[in-house]
């Protein structure tokens, strides 16, 4: 057996046994990974609170013959805010949800890995849907599934071949930095057919539609 070091966040999580959970993690060095946490659902683990969901964490692991197992979970950040407002959850959700359909397993992606930090932390302080659109724009090129980028190409869903401007927003979204994704102004109108489009394309991507959608078309956008 070897021991490794990662850091990562928790995606997913499912019982497992009497006392074990099976963690699904997206990580800094090597990208999704699934490790099983021996004991954690026991009162007396130490590791069961810095392993919840949505938790950024530095996990200690070895890899024996099936999936790696974790030993010791020290955590960085638990977003606390996110957690106790439910609209914030609800984007939060989303957004680990679509990493997890989205990404298959031991493919490292450090980039995607920094913009899922960058949108959890920018969620906490500044709850705009536009980081989510912006996330979603940024996985599904980064991910190689589409690009919106030169602006002016020519895109199209089935309601329509969607106008220049916003072919525009989505190329803006998919390019430029978080600090200037923060000061965009985005009316109403722009905001939903963003969400439309996108959708669109991740679902198609996916080939099915995503868990958290039913909650987040009731929330503003």
């Amino acid at each position: 057996m070897r021991g490794f070091k990662t850091e990562g966040i928790i995606l997913k999580r499912r019982n497992f046994g009497e006392a074990d959970r099976i963690l699904t993690v997206f990580s800094l060095q090597r990208g999704k990974i699934v490790v099983l946490a021996k004991g954690v659902r026991r009162i007396t683990s130490r590791r069961a609170g810095n392993v919840e969901l949505l938790n950024r964490v530095v996990m200690y692991l070895y890899q024996g013959k099936g999936m790696p197992v974790l030993t010791e979970a020290e955590s960085l950040e638990n977003f606390e805010k996110i957690k106790s407002d439910l609209t914030l959850s609800t984007y939060a959700f989303h957004i680990i949800e679509l990493v997890d359909k989205l990404t298959a397993e031991n493919q490292d992606n450090r980039i995607l890995y920094e913009h899922l930090v960058e949108v959890l932390k920018r969620l906490s302080k500044n709850p705009r849907q536009v980081l989510v659109r912006a996330f979603e724009a940024k996985i599904l090129s980064n991910l190689g599934f589409i690009s919106f980028k030169p602006y002016g190409v020519y895109l199209s869903h089935p309601w329509g071949v969607i106008g220049s401007h916003l072919r525009s927003l989505l190329g803006y979204l998919e390019e430029m930095s978080w600090d200037e994704i923060e000061k965009m102004g985005i009316k109403e109108k722009e905001a939903l057919e963003l969400e439309k489009v996108l959708r669109y394309h991740v679902e198609r991507v996916i080939e099915g539609s995503l868990k958290s959608r039913k909650f987040l078309k009731w929330t503003k956008n």
